[in-house]
């Protein structure tokens, strides 16, 4: 098992091709939005721009919902770098005719015909989605989506934010060079593109000779026998309704509750929603893997359904312009934010749970479903003729909000209702796994060995004060009730948590029955009791000698042991400044230690025999952890 440190994503060569490639069609995606509106008057005396906005998005998405599967399938069965070039070549020829197109096909239907040319830059950009997302995982490692994803997600909304001001100002001052310039944009990507090595992979898994539809069939089985996929795919569709349902309203916020009346404050507003994403998405990045995708799901659906909220109370009549916008400001800031995070989540989850040779069609289908969303938040608010609907935009940002919240509540509640503890021990267990990975730098080293069911010894090396946290933090489940050192419970936050999953008091420096009959009670109850060996954490160059304890119970209980190997902590005298000392801590589960030599009442040769059996078995994972290190 080879554990060396997979080269950086800044110094990976692919990635850096991939990561430029996008953020230069992610500014030509909507550097020509504001060209578009200016074409149609948009903020002129008496016209609504809810719907202008609303149609812009609808037609340049619904390529996505036609076409998602069968784009997911091709790039199943087709090199995707091939088919990310074709998108963009197609498109640059698109652009360079975009005016001319519009001024066509604008008499044949007033409220369509202007926006019909990005019908198909969008049948293309459906084509480029899939083929990217699903060769992203094949130049990196799998430790790194998180971060990988972060960065795109961050580099594509930069590139949001200076298309959004560079396009109202070219709305503004240079009429028609936006079109010309996002010909350019796709160029550059495809020339990017081109010089990517990609590797060889799975995909040659699909046999090309399948006809099309039962190879999108295929996928879409995969899909309906996998809930994980089937709920990520729900969270996206969530988040891409809301978004397209917030993007809509922001003309209509800015012109009507805050009083601005040019194309550029329309950008500038709309840049701090990518603002709040770019600082999502830096937060992504740093934290790394620190924070498990599940978790950021939840929590970023909870927090963008409260700025939503926000979003609707700056439209309140009853605040001063200046006031609103700040409220505005900061509500869809924040949503950038969270948003950023989820779509950042569930990519990274899709890509790493996904086999390869499913992971085109699994995007197709999730861009179909996704678009939907799209789609129907775009189609409600901008086919029908609405009457005076800029006034309503209040209520839209609040409805949108109450969607999300409600959606992230009830992911809380699933995402916990087969988790071992209560939903507030939950989600103490998550900030415990947060915290560990994050300040102690903890990583787990192959699975947790830990059964399910049944009696059970988790038994380790005791190496620093936060020992018991890190085993806790990469079993998820079981609760796991250790034996401590009757001090601890005199500390109150120590006290809760203690008592919260059920640990038992230990006197230090006397031989505790009690303690003894308590546990193995336990064990003979089915339940999985935390012990660490040798005791206590012996000072610095001391080797400690591991108890008869484990052994002692293990035997009489006949529970299974499961050793345990912590390394990379440091010493700290004192229990608080163990707990808050930074570590770069490694914790390996082994394999059952086979007791079955030894009887169910040994004599004290015996026990020692099977304690020094055991401590053998975690000296050995500690050991592995110093030859096979983490980096």
């Amino acid at each position: 098992m080879s554990l060396k440190k997979p080269i950086s994503l800044l110094k990976n060569r692919n990635f850096l091709l991939l990561w430029c490639a996008y953020f230069i069609s992610a500014m030509g995606d909507h550097l020509s939005e504001m060209e578009i509106l200016r074409m149609q008057n948009a903020l002129g005396e008496g016209v609504d721009i809810i719907p202008l906005q609303a149609r812009m998005m609808f037609v340049f998405f619904i390529p996505f919902f036609l076409f998602g599967p069968l784009m997911g399938m091709l790039a199943d069965r087709y090199p995707r770098r091939g088919l990310m070039i074709f998108a963009d070549i197609a498109r640059i020829a698109l652009m360079l005719f975009f005016a001319t197109l519009i001024i066509w096909l604008s008499p044949y239907s007033a409220d369509w015909g202007p926006y019909l040319p990005l019908l198909f830059v969008g049948l293309f950009a459906a084509m480029f989605s899939p083929a990217r997302s699903a060769m992203l995982p094949t130049l990196i490692e799998d430790e790194q989506l998180v971060e990988a994803n972060a960065l795109i997600r961050g580099v594509g909304v930069l590139a949001t934010i200076i298309s959004a001001v560079l396009g109202g100002w070219l709305a503004d001052n240079m009429p028609g060079v936006a079109f010309k310039a996002d010909a350019a944009t796709f160029a550059a990507s495809a020339i990017l593109v081109f010089f990517i090595i990609a590797p060889k992979s799975d995909r040659t898994q699909v046999v090309r000779e399948e006809r099309f539809i039962p190879q999108i069939a295929g996928g879409v089985r995969y899909i309906l026998c996998h809930r994980r996929v089937m709920q990520l795919i729900i969270f996206g569709t969530v988040y891409w309704f809301s978004a397209a349902g917030l993007n809509s309203i922001v003309p209509a916020v800015v012109k009507h509750s805050f009083g601005l009346k040019s194309y550029q404050d329309v950008s500038m507003f709309r840049a701090y929603l990518v603002v709040g994403m770019v600082l999502g998405s830096g937060a992504l990045f740093v934290l790394k893997d620190a924070l498990r995708s599940e978790v950021a799901i939840t929590w970023s659906l909870i927090g963008a359904g409260l700025a939503g909220t926000l979003m609707a109370v700056s439209t309140i009549s009853w605040w001063s312009n200046s006031v609103a916008y700040v409220l505005g400001a900061i509500g869809i800031m924040v949503a950038g934010f969270f948003g950023s995070g989820l779509i950042t989540s569930y990519n990274a989850l899709l890509q790493r749970i996904v086999p390869d040779r499913y992971r085109g069609r699994v995007y197709g289908v999730l861009d179909l479903c996704t678009m939907t969303g799209l789609l129907l938040a775009c189609g409600v608010l901008g086919i029908p003729h609405w009457e005076k609907i800029d006034r309503w935009c209040g209520l839209i940002a609040m409805g949108i909000g109450m969607l999300m919240l409600a959606v992230g509540l009830t992911s809380l509640v699933i995402r916990h209702t087969n988790q071992p503890d209560p939903i507030g021990l939950s989600i103490t267990r998550g900030f415990n796994e947060f915290f560990c990975r994050f300040w102690y730098k903890l990583k787990r080293v192959g699975p947790c060995t830990v059964p399910r069911e049944g009696p059970v010894i988790i038994t380790a090396n005791h190496s620093a004060t936060p020992d018991p946290l890190m085993i806790y933090a990469e079993c998820h489940h079981r609760r796991i009730s250790f034996l401590v050192a009757k001090e601890y419970t005199g500390i109150p936050v120590a006290k809760w948590f203690i008592g919260s999953i059920a640990c038992i008091p230990v006197e230090r420096d006397a031989n505790d029955a009690n303690s003894a009959r308590e546990a193995l009670r336990r064990l003979k109850n089915g339940d999985a009791l935390g012990i660490f060996i040798e005791g206590r954490i012996p000072d610095p160059g001391e080797v400690a000698e591991p108890k008869n304890g484990v052994a002692m119970l293990a035997l009489r209980s006949g529970a299974t042991v499961i050793p345990v190997g912590i390394s990379g902590t440091v010493f700290r005298d004192g229990i608080a400044a163990g707990f808050f000392a930074p570590h770069r801590a490694t914790i390996r589960f082994g394999e059952p230690v086979d007791l079955s030599e030894f009887p169910s009442k040994p004599s004290h040769e015996e026990l020692n025999a099977a304690t020094k059996k055991i401590h053998g078995a975690i000296l050995d994972l500690v050991e592995l952890n110093k030859v096979q290190p983490r980096d």
